[in-house]
C-alpha cells in the first residue's frame, strides 16, 4: 500500500469515527483508526484481533495489546453513549437489527473497514 492510499484510508476512517461522535483526545480513537487500516491493508487480521491485529497496533503504539483492546472498547463505549445517534444508527444498522447493545470491537473494525472498503 502506498503512502497515498494510507492516507486516503486514515482521512476516511477520520471522518466517519468523528461524525459518530467518536472523542479524537482518546488514545482508543487512535488504535482504532490504526485498527482500520491495518485491516484494509489485511484483511485477515480481523478474523483473529487478539492474535493479529492488537499486536500489531501495541507494537505501532508502544503498548501492550491488553491496553490497545481495552482502549478501544472504552472508545466505542463513550461514542455509544455520547456520540451522534443518528449517524452510529446509519452506520451499524445492520448490528442493530439484531441486538440493541453497543458493538464489540471487531464489529465496529469490520464495519469500518467495509464502509472504507465500499467508498474507494
Amino acid at each position: 500500500m502506498n503512502s497515498d492510499e494510507r492516507v486516503d484510508i486514515l482521512k476516511r476512517t477520520t471522518c466517519l469515527l468523528l461524525q459518530s461522535g467518536f472523542q479524537a483526545n482518546q488514545i482508543g480513537y487512535r488504535y482504532l483508526r490504526e485498527a482500520v487500516l491495518i485491516a484494509c491493508q489485511d484483511e485477515e487480521t480481523v478474523t483473529s484481533v487478539t492474535k493479529l491485529l492488537y499486536p500489531e497496533i501495541a507494537k505501532r503504539f508502544r503498548a501492550n495489546d491488553k491496553q490497545v483492546e481495552r482502549a478501544i472498547r472504552n472508545s466505542i463505549e463513550t461514542a455509544w453513549v455520547k456520540g451522534n445517534q443518528k449517524v452510529l444508527h446509519e452506520i451499524f444498522a445492520e448490528h442493530l437489527e439484531k441486538t440493541s447493545t453497543r458493538p464489540t470491537n471487531t464489529e465496529v473494525i469490520k464495519v469500518l473497514r467495509d464502509r472504507i472498503s465500499k467508498e474507494q
